[in-house]
């Protein structure tokens, strides 16, 4: 039924395959929590596909809705983001126009199971890890057509308090066949009212693994020296012009989350400091000059940054 690609989330994979075996009430409300939308996305996508097919639900049907879904042109999947479903020209936030116009949607009935996708967005191009994730899915027959702009995390400025308390009574007293689907980093980014009426689930981040050397910037963690940062900025930078920033800090990334695995140090600061890799990769695709992005996230690992957090 779901597509093998996502048996790497055997959790998720096995949990969401015995519910749409058993018939029973889907989700009115999930929230899935990680380090990449774009995979929680197409994950969204394959659910919303198999609520909706009308052949045999495998991976190869080709029936209109598994191919409109797909192809990302289906009605009852809608992207809620500053940049998409808009009603207004207001691009930092979703507005309460539409979350009203959802609200009203829902009111009427429809022969689909609707999902409605709530992201971030930001108008920048993709980077080189994001085109490789969507090729894989591309090559399942997933298209992802946002050429412009990328799906990002999304958090408590983009769905502010307004857009969220107007979700609230149509979240708790959805329809059958609806789904608010929320994408997030992690679930203090959304409000405890949507929480509390949603199933929260972690999704792992699935990369393919770039093998960028960054053991140099592991040399002397948890602890960074303060008068080896400009050294590691002028090392990172080095790396960043053949694997690209973006690759660079996605390894960083992924060896910090290894090492949750691991309990190799307390896992409250790899959060902390996965959280700041985050921000430096957000500070460079939001244009700001690359050396003083990797200035703010070393710096916030040096003694005395981390003697300034607590």
């Amino acid at each position: 039924m779901i597509n093998p690609i996502f048996k790497e989330y055997e959790f998720l994979y096995n949990y969401f395959e015995t519910l749409l075996k058993s018939n029973k009430r889907f989700p009115q409300s999930i929230v899935f929590e990680g380090l990449s939308t774009l995979n929680q996305y197409f994950f969204t996508l394959e659910l919303a596909r198999i609520l909706n097919c009308t052949g045999d639900k495998t991976k190869e049907c080709n029936c209109i809705n598994c191919r409109w879904i797909r192809e990302n042109k289906h009605p009852a999947v809608v992207s809620v983001n500053q940049l998409e479903f808009k009603e207004d020209s207001a691009k930092e936030v979703i507005s309460v126009k539409q979350t009203e116009k959802i609200v009203s949607m829902i009111t009427k009935t429809s022969e689909y199971h609707r999902f409605f996708i709530f992201s971030g967005a930001k108008e920048i191009s993709l980077n080189l890890n994001e085109k490789k994730l969507i090729e894989t899915y591309e090559k399942e027959g997933y298209f992802y057509g946002k050429e412009n702009f990328v799906l990002t995390p999304l958090n408590r400025k983009i769905l502010h308090e307004e857009s969220s308390n107007s979700l609230l009574k149509s979240i708790e007293e959805a329809p059958d066949r609806v789904t608010f689907i929320f994408l997030t980093d992690t679930r203090d980014n959304i409000l405890q009212t949507i929480l509390s009426r949603s199933l929260i689930f972690k999704m792992p981040y699935k990369y393919q693994r770039n093998n960028v050397p960054v053991d140099n910037f592991f040399e002397n963690y948890p602890v960074i020296p303060l008068n080896l940062v400009f050294d590691l900025i002028s090392n990172l930078t080095e790396l960043a012009e053949e694997y690209e920033f973006d690759s660079v800090l996605t390894s960083i990334q992924e060896k910090l989350t290894d090492m949750i695995k691991i309990n190799s140090f307390d896992i409250n600061l790899l959060k902390t400091d996965i959280k700041s890799v985050q921000t430096a990769k957000n500070m460079i695709k939001a244009k700001v000059m690359p050396k003083y992005a990797l200035e703010y996230m070393l710096l916030s690992m040096t003694k005395e940054g981390r003697f300034n957090e607590t």
